[in-house]
């Protein structure tokens, strides 16, 4: 299938044509969650949870039966209306490599539910596509279901948003997000805190201020500080067309203390502004620099 897009977000990937669009999501530390949608209706949800180190997943947490409750759920809410639900097949897929339980049934549209446990990062997945009338399941089952990434070698993972796509180490787990259009705000959380913040419209924006500097004063959130216990933008300095800082932080703790580290700079190529921050340990502070270094734009 031609023209699709590629979806990277809370540790997962897969593809769908362009046009449709995550809609929702939520979770980011021990689950998972998003929802796409094409213009007209809800195409794909895809969830997952944690399951224990030893890979092993608890009784109520069995592929089997996470898709059965599932279907017997829709079955419930479609009676209030009169619907039926009737299964059309139960049969089993591969997805990343793992031995997927499936089944194909129908109540308003047809659906195909399908779940797995991925042993690599120790989770239990469960995905619905909800098919068009038109649609063919076997289509279907050649673009969408081997496009879905549950796994990888390498040490990140990928998220995109708005066609920006960047890489962060798999131990850093999602811990806030204000996804607003143009002005997206993350921020990731392990044994340090790394915030990464983008603007569109630079050129437009930094004619009304002046300078890069300026405009930090007015536009990065306040969610940004808080992430990293604040930014003093008098300290920042102008290096290499980028304005940082580097700063100890004492914790009170037997006098230790944490570097703050923060990058702004103005992509001219991409007429966006980046604004990253990282607080924690000295010796993890590269992270930074790699995050940076990883920025492409891959436009939808």
């Amino acid at each position: 299938m031609e023209n699709l897009e590629r979806v990277c977000w809370l540790e997962v990937e897969l593809q769908h044509p362009k046009g449709w669009s995550m809609t929702a999501e939520g979770g980011g530390t021990t689950s998972g969650y998003l929802k796409i949608d094409s213009r007209t209706r809800t195409k794909i949800e895809l969830k997952w949870n944690k399951i224990s180190a030893k890979g092993e997943a608890k009784i109520g947490l069995q592929p089997p039966v996470l898709v059965n409750r599932f279907i017997e759920e829709q079955e419930r809410r479609l009676k209030k209306r009169k619907l039926k639900v009737e299964v059309l097949e139960k049969s089993s897929i591969e997805v990343c490599g793992h031995k997927a339980y499936s089944v194909r049934w129908r109540g308003e549209v047809e659906t195909l539910s399908f779940s797995w446990i991925c042993r690599e990062e120790f989770k239990i997945f469960l995905a619905n596509y909800y098919l068009e009338p038109n649609e063919k399941l076997e289509d279907v089952e050649t673009w969408f279901v081997p496009s879905i990434i549950c796994h990888t070698p390498e040490s990140y993972w990928r998220y995109r948003l708005f066609g920006v796509e960047f890489k962060i180490p798999k131990e850093y787990k999602l811990h806030y997000r204000k996804l607003a259009i143009g002005k997206p705000l993350m921020v990731f959380k392990n044994n340090a805190t790394l915030a990464i913040y983008w603007s569109y419209f630079a050129r437009e924006i930094l004619s009304n201020y002046g300078s890069l500097f300026q405009w930090s004063k007015k536009e990065i959130p306040g969610e940004f500080d808080k992430a990293i216990r604040g930014l003093n933008r008098d300290k920042l300095k102008l290096e290499e067309e980028r304005l940082s800082l580097e700063e100890k932080v004492h914790t009170g703790f037997s006098g230790g203390s944490l570097l703050k580290k923060v990058i702004i700079w103005h992509d001219s190529n991409l007429n966006k502004i980046f604004v990253l921050g990282y607080l924690g340990p000295k010796e993890n502070s590269e992270l930074l620099d790699n995050i940076r270094k990883s920025i492409v734009f891959k436009p939808d």
